[in-house]
């Protein structure tokens, strides 16, 4: 467990790198005359909106109570301690869209699920580094299989920032305005879909209703329908990127 310092200062070393990035986003604007950069900034900022909703959603242990769904939305949002949000998923997608815009990086079948594991190492690592907040799938404690909470919160964080990816790359091309429009909510969508849909059916599966009922094939297999959703989803986004190229 980290000390209170240790996460202070771990926050605030995500606040600065959040403004750094951000500064280096409004660079890239003017250099390059493209704010894509600095929308998906501003998505993944944005998407800490429903933090506080996934969190209560993840830690409970029954159906919630309307009030504490409530009190959870209308959470007020705080544009500075929600700068760490900013970059987790958004930074790893702005980089593969540079890598694409170079021609280093053609998206296949193959190279998408490289880049996925990629991905998916990368959020481990900033968790391990403690430059983000843990992901709401990390308050699950312990899951069937012996699967790793911190294990699972990569993997869903690793698929918000490859339908991002395919996002950006669509994207780049178009009017600020349009590009606007399809960037920035974004990360807030892509969370609601990773978290609220792939997600439902681990969530169903761990109630305690159903555990004290059936034993604990529920969880097992909401835990096994949500990781399909998942490689489903990859492979959805994958299919997607290798059409741009054809």
């Amino acid at each position: 467990m980290r000390s209170s310092w240790q996460q202070g200062g771990e926050h605030l070393l995500a606040i600065i790198i959040a403004t750094l990035l951000y500064g280096a986003a409004v660079w890239l604007w003017w250099q390059q005359r493209a704010p894509i950069y600095l929308f998906a900034l501003a998505g993944g900022q944005l998407s800490a909106l429903l933090t506080p909703f996934w969190r209560l959603i993840y830690s409970l242990q029954s159906v919630p109570a309307p009030g504490s769904v409530l009190a959870a939305l209308t959470t007020p949002f705080d544009p500075i301690r929600s700068l760490g949000a900013a970059w987790p998923e958004t930074l790893p997608a702005l980089i593969v869209l540079v890598v694409t815009m170079m021609r280093w990086w053609t998206p296949n079948t193959l190279s998408g699920w490289f880049t996925y594991l990629v991905f998916v190492s990368v959020q481990l690592l900033f968790s391990l580094l403690g430059l983000r907040e843990p992901a709401p799938p990390t308050l699950l404690g312990a899951l069937p299989f012996g699967l790793s909470a911190e294990l699972l919160a990569a993997l869903m964080s690793a698929t918000m920032t490859y339908g991002l990816c395919y996002v950006l790359i669509t994207v780049q091309r178009y009017s600020w305005p349009s590009m606007a429009a399809a960037v920035i909510p974004m990360p807030l969508l892509l969370g609601g879909f990773v978290y609220g849909v792939i997600g439902a059916p681990l969530l169903i599966g761990r109630l305690p209703a159903l555990s004290a009922q059936a034993g604990d094939w529920p969880a097992q297999l909401g835990l096994l329908l949500s990781v399909a959703l998942l490689g489903w989803a990859v492979a959805i986004i994958s299919a997607g990127l290798n059409r741009l190229y054809r």
